[in-house]
């Protein structure tokens, strides 16, 4: 048996579960989060097990190749799992992205250790809905790995996945009921001047968007609860609003303009203070780079006295200054002489090369 084919089954294993938990939520909601949990750990299995099959095993036991293709070893957590993600694959978890995984383990857990029936058909309803809307929101992020970021990974399955895609927004039709709550209050922002766009997660035209240009901003879901970070610019071509959701790629519907964070970037800053600043030998409007996505010259100093990254949307106050490279970075810079930033290896890198 070989790796292919142990990454076929983790794949396969973890559809089974999705499905399984689709049918479930109804008459068997405890099992449906018990399965949902089961899927979300297969797939990051999977991504983990296309790197390298021992990725798999718990740090707790020495990889052993008979023992894993008889199933006769502990898996990795979730936890383990992120980190491996991002420090063997290099394709990690967001912060978002595995906060919204460990909420899935959470309730999973108390399903399992603490689960009781509701007393009440309105309380029978209710469970439900937290049981959608948590796992609308878990499998808007599932399904943007497995068909964006590690799309090569998953292609084969595409179709498979697809067809549970189309199986999950069903689910939507259980919180028709908060909508229905909401919508007169949606409606009266409206005529207010507030934007409500379509959630991503859930479907309904209930996600909030600020007013202002060129701040990064929380634009969060009033029916599940989905937050995530957006921004939108003027396009220089035509004038046209400009949406980003949380990464500085974007295209503009008008003009088919595309940007990619380096465009963000220049759009961000403001090159009239910066022009100023340069000439009185003032380098706070440098260009700095992102320690959290490892963008380069990714961050600026925007008009409102704040950093951004217009790569991963990160907002800081200040930035700290790299002692080799002498750039500014998101990240601690204390120890930046020897060590270094995200860009350049420090005094340790130059002596290593040596």
């Amino acid at each position: 048996m070989n790796k292919d084919v142990m990454l076929e089954r983790l794949v396969k294993n973890g559809l089974d579960f999705l499905e399984k938990a689709i049918s479930e939520l109804t008459e068997q909601p405890k099992y449906s989060v018990i399965h949902f949990h089961a899927a979300v750990e297969l797939f990051l299995k999977a991504r983990l097990m296309a790197e390298h099959w021992t990725l798999v095993i718990s740090h707790r036991q020495e990889p052993d190749w008979n023992k894993f293709v008889s199933g006769n070893f502990q898996s990795v957590s979730l936890d383990g799992a992120s980190e491996r993600l991002t420090k063997i694959v290099r394709s990690g978890l967001t912060k978002q992205e595995l906060s919204v995984f460990r909420e899935i383990t959470k309730h999973r857990n108390k399903m399992v250790h603490f689960f009781h029936e509701a007393h009440s058909e309105e309380e029978n309803k209710e469970q439900l809905r937290d049981i959608v809307k948590q796992q609308l929101t878990a499998w808007y992020f599932l399904h943007k790995l497995i068909t964006e970021r590690w799309r090569e990974i998953f292609e084969p399955w595409k179709i498979d996945v697809a067809n549970i895609d189309g199986e999950l927004r069903k689910l939507h039709s259980f919180l028709q009921v908060i909508y229905n709550q909401i919508s007169p209050k949606i409606e009266n922002k409206k005529l207010k001047g507030f934007t409500f766009k379509s959630c991503p997660s859930c479907g309904f035209d209930s996600q909030e968007h600020e007013d202002e240009l060129k701040e990064i901003y929380d634009a969060s879901c009033l029916v599940c609860g989905l937050s995530e970070k957006w921004l939108k610019i003027e396009c220089p071509d035509c004038s046209t609003e400009v949406f980003f959701e949380n990464e500085g790629f974007g295209q503009c519907d008008n003009c088919g303009k595309k940007f990619e964070p380096e465009d963000l970037a220049s759009e961000l800053i403001d090159d009239g203070a910066a022009h100023v600043a340069a000439m009185d030998g003032d380098d706070s409007w440098d260009m700095g780079n992102c320690n959290n996505c490892d963008g380069y010259h990714t961050v600026v100093r925007t008009e409102s006295d704040k950093y951004v990254c217009a790569s991963c949307f990160l907002v800081l106050e200040s930035l700290q200054w790299c002692g080799w490279c002498n750039e500014p970075n998101t990240g601690d810079m204390e120890h930046s002489h020897w060590a270094g930033c995200n860009q350049w290896g420090g005094r340790a890198g130059w002596e290593k090369d040596d």
